[in-house]
């Protein structure tokens, strides 16, 4: 039996052990039928991490009634397992977006053009992530604070929000400094039983890199170390499981699934409610009493912005778009980006039959701790945080690793090839992988560079609702950002020529590029143009509705995330991260809900 048999056997048996994760009612059909008979308070647009927070902590307040409409319907039954994270990407899951041509990058990519996986279900990009929770540096709020005037959001106010949500269930590392206990959030560690982890780990000891116990500590994390997920027994825990089911026993909290939001109803600067899209394709209007809360992302939050006349002038005149509030909306996103092309494989001299039976064997027994409800993501879960400069007091690059099984690139469901699926790479590039992997298993570890300075723009595409925004990445356009992707690149190599990943067999294979032919491997040169072909965002996109202090001219909401110059308007999603936290983002997309939930409750004074 193949690595694909087992892989596909595997899969169906351990399918027996999921349990559907269904919010258990949907008030689509009689919003659709009667938008009107039930006065809302609030109207929530997303939810996502960030929108079924708010939404489930506004209903705490029994008096008023809440409404979320989400685009997306419940999530398939396998983004329960962990491990299978990335088989939800370019799904019906995914939003599934597309940044347009850059003339410097992502040549190696379907089309040129980059995609951007986000999540379209309840619990948004929680229910379809890798899970892995890190916060961000007290380095990065200060930023907030001090560079960009968010007065309120340092990293002594950010922090017991993240304490808030959070279930810290590891006792034996529980410091209540930085953790909690009892939070609807289960923060969790991982196991693998991944033979590489403890060679990686030897081989960045030999570079004087040094476990960390807690990637989460308030001191600057330099080394590598285990990072803690949102799982729960072995299953991922989406803020759909963590926020919106506990609350869907609420009277007050009503649930709308597969409703499009079109526009944002605003009447003499005063947000009134909003326009949806029926199944029936029926365009309708709900109306609230108190604020519209926009919680669609840093795509889409700025689009229905735009599309409701908040937005850059002239880009609204553009498209016919009567204007009622001009702010920057769409400026600045910003991302990770990474390069997933250091490739190792295991050349151990052996026959292939023994590489089959190993790396069945290991895939077995990862696949194995679902059954046994312990949360697992393989390899992966050894994180590794690391200063390409020793001036530098924070790390800017971190190493991101993940395994690829024998012969296993193309058996994803949707019958697209996993590099595909994870970065958009086009085929030319795949196929250099798919010959690598029939070595053996491939372990790639992914430079990702954490503290970007260029950025890009969302815009609109048309006046359609319904119609895709365009999106202008324009990243990697400082040296500085370059060198940096340049230095984790030099790490990787200098790892490959330990003496524990020579014991082991593990190589460092060249990626025979056609577009890169005329340089010469391991070279600036030959690096220079692998990263204009492949570097790729790291699923960590935020901004398009940035905050900032009243007075910026620069910013689209204030520090209570009003939407400048509109009454009862917020947006409450990772739109309005002024700067990138230099990490995985969603822990800090979750934050900014329960702060966001708390601010709302204050300004009526219910905190």
């Amino acid at each position: 039996m193949n690595v694909q048999m087992i892989a596909v056997t595997v899969f169906y048996m351990v399918l027996n052990g999921y349990h559907a994760l269904i919010y258990p009612s949907d008030y689509a059909p009689m919003l659709c039928e009667c938008p009107t008979k039930v006065q809302f308070d609030f109207i929530v647009v997303g939810g996502g991490s960030a929108g079924a927070t708010v939404a489930a902590r506004l209903s705490e307040i029994p008096e008023w009634n809440v409404l979320l409409l989400e685009a997306g319907g419940d999530p398939p039954e396998t983004t329960e397992n962990p491990l299978l994270w990335n088989q939800h990407l370019r799904t019906k899951c995914d939003w599934l977006f597309f940044a347009e041509k850059n003339h410097l990058l992502f040549k190696g990519m379907e089309q040129e053009r980059c995609l951007i996986s986000r999540g379209c279900m309840l619990g948004g990009s929680s229910s379809i992530n890798a899970m892995i929770y890190l916060r961000g540096t007290v380095e990065d709020f200060s930023q907030w604070k001090n560079k960009y005037g968010c007065h309120g959001w340092d990293y002594e106010d950010v922090l017991p929000y993240f304490k808030k949500s959070e279930d810290f269930v590891d006792t034996c590392r529980y410091d209540s400094e930085i953790h909690s206990q009892g939070g609807p959030l289960t923060v969790t560690p991982l196991e693998t039983c991944d033979q590489a982890y403890k060679i990686i780990a030897e081989s960045e000891e030999s570079l004087n890199l040094f476990k960390v116990n807690d990637l989460n500590r308030k001191e600057p994390v330099i080394g590598y170390g285990d990072f803690d997920s949102t799982t729960r027994n072995g299953r991922r825990c989406s803020t759909l499981k963590a926020f919106l089911m506990p609350a869907s026993n609420r009277p007050n909290l009503y649930v709308a699934k597969n409703t499009i939001v079109t526009k944002i109803l605003i009447k003499n600067d005063l947000a009134v409610g909003v326009n949806f899209k029926c199944s029936s394709g029926e365009i309708k209007s709900v109306f609230c009493t108190k604020e519209v809360i926009m919680c669609a992302g840093p795509i889409k939050s700025p689009q229905l912005l735009m599309l409701s006349g908040i937005g850059p002038k002239e880009h609204l005149n553009d498209h016919g778009i009567p204007i009622i509030k001009d702010l920057p909306v769409g400026f600045s996103i910003q991302d990770h980006m990474s390069l997933p092309v250091l490739v190792f494989t295991d050349r151990k001299c052996r026959p292939t039959e023994d590489i089959i039976n190993e790396s069945n064997d290991s895939l077995k027994k990862e696949l194995a701790f679902f059954s046994e409800n312990i949360s697992s993501l393989g390899l992966s879960k050894l994180m590794t945080f690391y200063k390409s400069n020793d001036d530098l007091e924070y790390p800017d690059i971190q190493i991101l690793k993940f395994r690829i099984p024998f012969n296993s690139t193309n058996t994803f469901p949707n019958k697209i090839n996993v590099f595909t699926n994870m970065f958009g790479y086009a085929k030319e590039v795949t196929d250099l992988y798919d010959e690598l992997n029939l070595l053996s298993d491939l372990i790639v570890m992914t430079p990702i560079m954490l503290q970007p300075s260029s950025t890009g723009r969302v815009m609109l595409n048309s006046n359609d609702p319904l119609d895709n925004p365009k999106i202008f990445l324009n990243y990697l356009s400082c040296n500085k950002e370059i060198e940096t992707l340049l230095k984790g690149i030099e790490f990787v190599v200098n790892l490959s020529k330990t003496k524990s990943m020579i014991d082991a067999g593990l190589v460092l294979e060249e990626l025979k590029l056609s577009n890169c032919a005329d340089y010469i491997w391991d070279t600036r040169d030959y690096w220079m143009c692998v990263i204009q072909n492949l570097a790729a965002p790291f699923y960590h996109i935020v901004g398009g509705c940035n905050m900032g202090s009243e007075n910026a001219i620069d910013s689209v909401v204030d520090t209570k995330l009003r939407v400048k110059g509109i009454i009862g308007l917020r947006v409450i999603d990772s739109s309005i991260m002024p700067k990138v936290v230099s990490v995985n983002t969603n822990a800090a997309s979750i934050m900014i809900g329960e702060k966001g939930s708390d601010i709302i409750k204050g300004c009526y004074g219910k905190l």
